[in-house]
């Protein structure tokens, strides 16, 4: 079937209807409750949202995500902000890191090799857990549920990280605190859970989730990292999940590296992981002091300023080893400067910064849901112009294979 009769087959009609009258429900309940919030007409808001969509592609998540509804915004300030919609996203991320680098920051263990090896802190990896090349870095093989509990009583009692090669979202990523009390051959995860290894490689079976959201990527294979526990001061706040900051950086038109944003991905609990769909707060990070602004969270578009659970704000809070952690991420662009913009995670560990991984299809509105402005405009604005008008390389290949 060609791709013009898939477009008409009715089952796909139906579910493209379906899908459309929901978005359309969500749309009026969304501009309503933001009318009533700020005296406004409901279909005044359905049409600057429909204005800012046809002039700078900022859709429906894009609207209510930025608050781009608020009056005292100008329409110059609105136009600012990068839209968060795939077409857009796909378009933007081309232009910053051409395909064929994307390699070194989608393969985690290509990143913590590169990154590694060009003196920056990462994490040491203890094995590759595969059924086909699975090996540990002194080449045994870890292949096989056996050969996974056997590495883990080596290196398992501090603690461990068991994660996929090229996930994403936090997809299956498992924290360890250590090895169980009463049983060498279990481990206990920060939330209290115990695997042995045959349960650990059980979990290695469901890929559906990172198909979905990471097309292309492999499922199978996963690599164990060590355990590295938070900076003490924010242990203390927030509890045992290593906490990271993404810091958004540029490479400017004259080739030198400039923080764009930051935002601390703030998680309380022992989920093990700071991602804004597993509850964290993304706080705006003032990018020379390390001082922390206001939050968002994904489940509401109001401000958040206390640590969730608790009465206690955190606005104001600066940041552990804010200048060291500064000097990772331009250190880190300035590694590969043909990567125009990554959004690194850098932890605030017990042990200084540490290079958790580099985004190249970096989230935009992680970044701008609790800034002060859209960030579009200066530098990243005139480098985006300037890739822009660039002539693009031909797809196809100048040499012939020998």
């Amino acid at each position: 079937m060609n791709r013009r009769l898939r477009k008409l087959w009715p089952p796909r009609l139906m579910r493209d209807g379906v899908q459309r009258a929901r978005w359309c429900l969500e749309t009026w309940r969304a501009a309503k409750e933001v009318a009533h919030r700020h005296g406004l007409s409901p279909m005044a808001v359905i049409r600057e949202q429909a204005g800012l969509f046809r002039r700078h592609r900022l859709d429906q998540h894009s609207y209510y995500s930025y608050r781009l509804y608020e009056p005292h915004l100008s329409a110059d300030e609105k136009a600012r902000y990068i839209p968060d919609c795939a077409p857009a996203n796909h378009q933007l991320w081309a232009l910053l890191v051409p395909r064929r680098y994307r390699l070194l920051y989608d393969n985690k263990l290509v990143f913590n090799r590169f990154f590694g090896a060009v003196g920056l802190p990462v994490a040491t990896i203890h094995g590759v857990f595969e059924a086909e090349l699975g090996h540990t870095p002194d080449g045994r093989s870890l292949r096989t549920a056996a050969e996974l509990g056997a590495r883990l009583r080596e290196i398992g009692g501090p603690g461990f990280v068991f994660k996929p090669m090229e996930g994403i979202r936090g997809d299956r990523v498992l924290v360890f605190s250590g090895a169980a009390p009463d049983d060498p051959d279990a481990w206990v995860t920060l939330a209290g859970e115990r695997y042995d290894a045959e349960r650990l490689v059980a979990a290695t079976a469901d890929g559906a989730e990172l198909v979905a959201h990471n097309p292309g990527a492999d499922t199978r294979r996963f690599l164990i990292e060590e355990r590295v526990r938070p900076h003490p001061t924010l242990e203390e706040l927030l509890g045992p999940t290593l906490c990271s900051v993404r810091v958004q950086t540029i490479v400017s038109r004259a080739g030198a590296p400039e923080i764009l944003a930051a935002v601390f991905k703030l998680q309380t609990g022992t989920s093990g992981v700071d991602h804004l769909l597993h509850g964290a707060v993304g706080c705006w990070v003032e990018p020379e002091t390390g001082v922390l602004g206001r939050g968002r969270s994904r489940t509401d578009d109001r401000d958040v300023s206390t640590i969730p659970g608790t009465d206690r704000s955190f606005i104001g809070l600066q940041l552990p080893e804010w200048d060291a952690v500064r000097d990772v991420a331009l250190r880190a662009a300035a590694a590969f400067p043909w990567a125009r913009s990554i959004g690194w995670d850098i932890g605030v560990s017990e042990r200084g910064p540490l290079l958790i991984e580099g985004n190249e299809r970096w989230s935009p509105s992680l970044i701008q849901m609790p800034a002060p402005r859209g960030l579009m405009t200066g530098e990243m604005k005139a480098l985006c112009d300037e890739l822009s008008s660039a002539p693009r390389p031909s797809s196809k290949s100048s040499r012939m294979n020998a």
